[in-house]
């Protein structure tokens, strides 16, 4: 049986009007099921996501979508944060809804959207519901504690792609980057790539973050179209599709290895539209380069 609970929206944040926005939504402490009152328990791994039912500004009804969380249950349990992006538009639903004046109506009326529930095994408590429970090929869920400790990490993100990673990276942050007696800590590099700069998500958090555990994260945001005069980091796009005589498209990855020399001896995750994701595994195929593993989520 499924069960759900309303959630307050919490914040709506434009990063780029009618493009990106932040989301973030707040469950209560308990709810109620068949006249028991049950604490709500938020276990979610970095990686994964939540269901939520919003509204449908095409469809006209509520809709159930899956939302990757950007922050983490670690600190900030019962808050779910994520970030929506107008995708699709001539069969946008939801993501444009949260675009709209309406959802900023119910924002300021304090009216609740409804996020599925799921009741722990012995049946005490319910938990925030998750997308997945084990690491695959298909699904960015970071590995279990006592294993990304000693990783290094290399997370490319097209666009709304960086949401995962900055859950890894916020709960790496709050675990020291595990960092503890005769051992050295887990590494992540961050490469995200968007249009202009008015794109970027949490830029100034993930620049602090770099500053304040310089050997333990990298983090290197790209501009594909504009930048700005003064831009310090890297310009263009992280891969190019380049037509051969055969006719078969070669993807050149080479501006991302300038940026991540060491792509075989790293862990890649990777996130974004489904062309962008394709793109990149041909490229590494093409030119015969092989993480210690690969992993992909994509839309």
């Amino acid at each position: 049986m499924e069960y759900v609970v309303g959630a307050l929206i919490h914040q709506l944040r434009t990063i780029d009007p009618g493009e990106i926005r932040l989301v973030q939504i707040t469950l209560p402490e308990e709810v109620e099921i068949a006249g028991k009152l049950y604490a709500i328990r938020d276990t979610m791994r970095p990686g994964t996501a939540f269901l939520a039912k919003p509204w449908g500004a095409r469809t006209g009804k509520y809709r159930r979508r899956m939302y990757t969380r950007s922050n983490t249950s670690f600190n900030e349990p019962r808050l779910l944060e994520t970030f929506i992006n107008f995708t699709h538009r001539d069969q946008s639903d939801t993501s444009s809804w949260w675009q709209s004046e309406m959802a900023t109506e119910w924002f300021e009326k304090g009216k609740t959207v409804e996020v599925r529930l799921q009741l722990d095994g012995d049946e005490e408590g319910v938990l925030v519901y998750e997308n997945t429970k084990v690491c695959k090929a298909t699904n960015l869920r970071l590995e279990d504690d006592g294993m990304w400790e000693g990783m290094r990490m290399v997370c490319v993100a097209f666009g709304t792609g960086i949401t995962p990673f900055l859950s890894y990276a916020r709960y790496l942050q709050a675990n020291n980057f595990g960092r503890k007696e005769g051992r050295g800590g887990a590494h992540l590099t961050l490469v995200t790539s968007v249009r202009h700069e008015g794109q970027l998500m949490l830029h100034e958090e993930m620049v602090a973050l770099e500053q304040q555990f310089p050997e333990h994260f990298r983090y290197q945001p790209v501009l594909t179209r504009s930048w700005p005069t003064a831009w310090e980091y890297s310009k263009g796009r992280i891969q190019r599709v380049i037509s051969s005589v055969s006719g078969k498209a070669q993807i050149d990855i080479s501006p991302l290895q300038t940026i991540v020399p060491n792509l075989t001896q790293s862990h890649l995750r990777i996130c974004g539209s489904i062309t962008a994701c394709q793109q990149l595994t041909l490229g590494l195929e093409q030119g015969g380069l092989v993480p210690l593993s690969v992993r992909a989520e994509s839309w």
